[in-house]
């Protein structure tokens, strides 16, 4: 039997009892997750305070309390991103050259190391990240961690697709309309076979077995907590399909009748950015009952002048203060 951890666990429950199906009723009964734009009315308020000028950003930087991952995350940030508007999101932060299309241990080294600190202490077994976006910086969390990672890989709505358990629908930030993420179930398996196989070795006299898994999901950005939910309740499902087929499977093989509990959680989420406007802490707090990891608190972002507010520190301004990536194909 699993016990799931949090709020939106005991909402999924159900749906996860109920029997699969193919074809395209099993498209219409993924799980699917709304992302609201966000409009310059919105997100881009008049800044009622003083904008730090790029030139005098590493100053301001210097003398602020952020820790050492994070200044050097927003000078990397400040000078290859900006503020523009993205098809599918609304208003956002361009970070491609950051985190995305390129690696820059110059900028994230220290903050990898921080995160990877972070999984390690709250004792992750398993990290789940979006592809592709979050998975260049997800990777990099798990080979510092020494925390194995699965990518969610993003296809194509197909009406007729028969998806495994835990895919789910979300809307494209880039504007490419719905997209189904799902867990590559070969690997996950023998992932939690290597995780759960020490476990019931260390527990071969005891009357009764109690299996743990503790998932994390990490994300290029935590925008409005939509995807790292659809994420941490993607994980829940996942690892327990892949627990219910290692003791069946180890049943059949040791003949062993002891009674077998599981239980999985998610223990974390780590992400180098996450927009504190959008209050994305409170609602993980309340689905999982964690409180997320971020290089950065991003309190505002301003379009005119391109600018981010930063929590710690106060408005700065990017390099290029006109946002020369607005225009082409976004990298969000």
């Amino acid at each position: 039997m699993a016990t799931r951890v949090g709020e939106a666990n005991l909402r999924i429950q159900n749906q996860w009892q109920e029997p699969a199906h193919s074809g395209a009723e099993a498209a219409m009964r993924l799980r699917r997750y709304e992302r609201p734009r966000e409009e310059v009315m919105t997100a881009c308020e008049p800044c009622s305070e003083a904008v730090i000028p790029y030139e005098a950003a590493e100053q301001a930087i210097a003398a602020s309390h952020l820790s050492p991952g994070a200044r050097d995350l927003l000078r990397g940030l400040l000078r290859v991103g900006c503020v523009r508007v993205f098809p599918g999101g609304g208003v956002g932060i361009e970070y491609g050259s950051l985190l995305k299309t390129a690696a820059r241990p110059d900028y994230i080294a220290a903050h990898i190391q921080e995160a990877a600190a972070h999984l390690r202490e709250r004792r992750v077994d398993m990290l789940m990240v979006p592809g592709m976006s979050g998975y260049p910086v997800g990777s990099m969390y798990a080979i510092v961690a020494g925390i194995p990672a699965v990518l969610l890989k993003k296809t194509k709505l197909q009406p007729d697709g028969n998806y495994p358990p835990g895919s789910f629908v979300i809307p494209s930030y880039t504007g490419e309309g719905d997209v189904v993420m799902s867990a590559d179930l070969e690997a996950v398996q023998d992932i939690v076979d290597t995780i759960l196989a020490p476990q019931i070795a260390a527990q071969r006299e005891a009357p009764s077995v109690t299996l743990t898994i503790r998932v994390a999901g990490a994300d290029d950005i935590i925008d409005k907590a939509t995807m790292s939910q659809a994420v941490g309740e993607s994980a829940l499902l996942v690892a327990e399909a892949a627990i219910e087929a290692h003791v069946a499977r180890y049943r059949a093989e040791t003949g062993d009748t002891r009674p077998i509990t599981s239980r999985v959680e998610v223990a974390a989420m780590v992400t180098p950015l996450i927009k504190g406007y959008n209050r994305p802490q409170e609602l993980l707090r309340r689905l999982f009952g964690i409180e997320p990891f971020s290089g950065l608190n991003i309190t505002s972002v301003y379009l005119e002048p391109n600018a981010i507010g930063v929590e710690g520190i106060g408005v700065l301004a990017f390099a290029n203060p006109h946002g020369s990536r607005r225009e082409g194909r976004p990298a969000h």
